[in-house]
């Protein structure tokens, strides 16, 4: 599915019409707003888009000659308003057969989303209209509008339940639209979904469709769409994974991840062999990691006029990683990676730098900026501000360590980068991950710059897993041993000399821990403070034991961590809305899937209270 743009998404469904016919199907599926796309913003505000969405659907009824097509786009009724004062408009599913349209005895030809995920990046009731809601706009239980299309197969009647993505995530919601369905006679199960991938989600939809199927044994079809979409902060991967599900929730037949293509099935209506889940083996899983992300570049970079990105390459290990996707995702001719060295840097991490960019075929550069960054700061060093009325005090800048580290960041990203990218015809890429992203760890208009963030949903001990992932696939150390084996630094000071094992201020094995209790399970300090009081914290979070007592040798040390990162996290958002597009590939995503506030930091009684019996027992 390509957002926005129906036209072309019009051509692929005729085109895969045609196959299917000459494969003798009689049934094709295609997945949630096939044709218009799902992410398109407030574009679904356009009448004219809408209009023109609507004209494309006759055309597509119209080449179902001798076969049944469904599919899903919008439904705009004219004759009612929507709660935004506009046409009312439905997520909708289409269904025709033989080049008219299937009526269910509710519905002519199409039937609505039930159940809107208003969670994470979905905001449906913005724009559509639900089944429930017009169930009780007429007064009517919605079991009575869920009802199946009759079709005919072979001389016989088979009954299609159809239903719309979030309509088989039921369970928090008082609806269950599958069991209606087969309640109301449903020989088969169509769920259309625009269902975005994140890690370890496939084996959750599996066991999700086999409790649907426990109470209701139909055969089940699962049809997603595959792409890219974005909402303006984040990109969603679409992996596709189409299934088709015996009655018991076996599997009869799977699309490949990432690839679009029309598989065929052939369904009894018997149960097939047990098939318990299994879940992926750790290389599986991070390889699914892996080939997510390098899918979701490549359609990034297919949308540019130019495949060449830069990267700024440091040696350490976020660098290298983002190189060898990009490096996969657009082939190394296309990636143009810089070395900027200032008097911190060791000679350990250029020379690293150099040996991947040789490992991975890419162009490689050096531009030192030591030279600009003394001009800077002796430029800064030699100012003055005077007040331009009778008063005549004068006001120097001052330039703290802090403020020098953030003006090499800044001559890297806004001077180096930002040139070469234009010069070169390219994008440049932003190298930060989620752990550094999470707490501010940038400097703006430096390393938060960027087209693209590529790991900047995954947390720092994600990144290292991603690396060995990369050079056990290719057989030999892509990624030079001394980049994963370095302590992780910035080098933007003396303080930070990897020679001397110093790095960042930073201690990943618990702080990514910590941070994603913040951010994907939505914990806060009193949460984790209760925990640590009763010892079942590292349990807890997943944190290896005895590892708090090694960072954090008293209760004091702990609390002061806590309540440092918790400031860092809550008052860096305003770096963050102004970081570029993330991928998303967890359960929260910086950007529009994680919605906040600039409210900062907050600490509640709770915590206060705990905090103090903590210091004073």
């Amino acid at each position: 599915i390509i957002p926005g743009r129906p036209d072309h998404n019009f051509q692929a469904i005729i085109k895969e019409i045609k196959a299917a016919r000459k494969r003798n199907m009689d049934v094709i599926v295609f997945p949630e707003m096939a044709l218009p796309g799902y992410l398109l913003g407030d574009e679904w505000e356009n009448d004219s888009f809408i209009n023109d969405l609507m004209s494309y659907n006759d055309d597509i009824r119209d080449a179902s000659k001798e076969m049944c097509v469904v599919w899903g786009s919008v439904y705009a009724d004219s004759h009612q308003k929507g709660e935004d004062g506009r046409i009312r408009k439905y997520n909708a599913a289409y269904v025709v057969q033989d080049r008219k349209w299937v009526s269910n005895g509710v519905f002519e030809g199409h039937t609505y989303k039930t159940l809107m995920p208003k969670y994470r990046e979905f905001d449906d009731e913005r724009h559509f209209y639900s089944m429930l809601k017009l169930a009780q706009e007429q007064g009517v239980p919605v079991e009575q509008l869920l009802q199946p299309f009759p079709i005919i197969i072979g001389g016989r009647e088979v009954k299609l339940g159809v239903i719309l993505c979030e309509d088989m995530w039921c369970d928090d919601y008082s609806v269950n639209p599958t069991g209606i369905l087969v309640q109301n006679g449903a020989d088969i199960l169509l769920n259309l979904s625009s269902s975005p991938w994140t890690w370890r989600k496939n084996d959750k939809r599996h066991r999700v469709v086999a409790s649907l199927l426990d109470k209701n044994p139909v055969p089940f079809v699962y049809c997603n769409a595959t792409g890219i979409q974005n909402n303006g902060k984040n990109l969603f991967l679409f992996d596709g994974n189409s299934t088709v599900y015996n009655p018991n929730g076996s599997v009869i037949t799977t699309a490949q991840d990432y690839v679009s293509e029309t598989v065929d099935a052939h369904i009894t209506g018997r149960n097939g062999p047990e098939k318990p889940s299994i879940l992926p083996s750790s290389e599986q899983d991070i390889q699914e990691l892996y080939n997510g992300l390098v899918y979701g570049l490549e359609h990034f970079m297919s949308a540019l006029p130019s495949k060449r990105v830069v990267i700024g390459l440091s040696g350490g290990i976020d660098s290298a990683v983002v190189a060898s996707l990009m490096a996969s995702a657009v082939g190394p001719e296309n990636v143009f990676a810089v070395n900027m060295p200032s008097h911190f840097n060791s000679e350990l991490t250029k020379g690293a730098a150099a040996k991947l960019a040789k490992n991975l075929g890419i162009h490689y550069a050096i531009c030192p900026i030591q030279a600009s960054v003394d001009m800077t700061r002796a430029q800064l060093q030699d100012m003055t501000f005077v007040r331009q009325d009778s008063s005549q005090n004068e006001i120097r800048p001052e330039i703290s360590p802090l403020t020098l580290e953030n003006i090499q960041a800044r001559d890297r990203g806004s001077r180096v980068l930002a040139a070469l990218a234009a010069g070169l015809g390219a994008i440049f890429t932003n190298n930060g991950n989620k752990t550094e992203t999470a707490i501010g760890y940038a400097t703006l208009y430096g390393d938060v710059d960027g087209a693209l963030a590529p790991i900047a949903d995954l947390y720092k001990g994600e990144v290292y897993q991603l690396a060995e992932y990369i050079n056990s696939h290719a057989g030999k150390p892509i990624i030079p041993d001394e980049i994963i084996s370095v302590v992780p630094s910035a080098e933007l000071s003396a303080d930070q000399d990897v020679t001397q094992g110093k790095g960042d201020p930073i201690k990943y094995p618990y702080h990514d821990k910590l941070l994603r209790a913040f951010i994907e399970f939505r914990r806060d300090p009193e949460f984790i403070l209760q925990h640590y009081m009763a010892g079942t914290l590292e349990a807890q979070i997943q944190v290896q034991p005895g590892l708090l007592q090694q960072y954090f040798p008293t209760p004091a040390d702990f609390v002061a961590d806590l309540d440092r990162m918790w400031k860092l996290y809550k008052n860096s958002f305003f770096k963050r809305i102004q970081a570029p597009p993330i991928i998303a590939v967890s359960r929260r995503a910086f950007g529009f899937d994680l919605r906040e506030a600039q409210n900062g930091a907050y600490f509640t009684r709770g915590y206060q209270d705990a905090k103090a019996h903590l210091q004073n027992p």
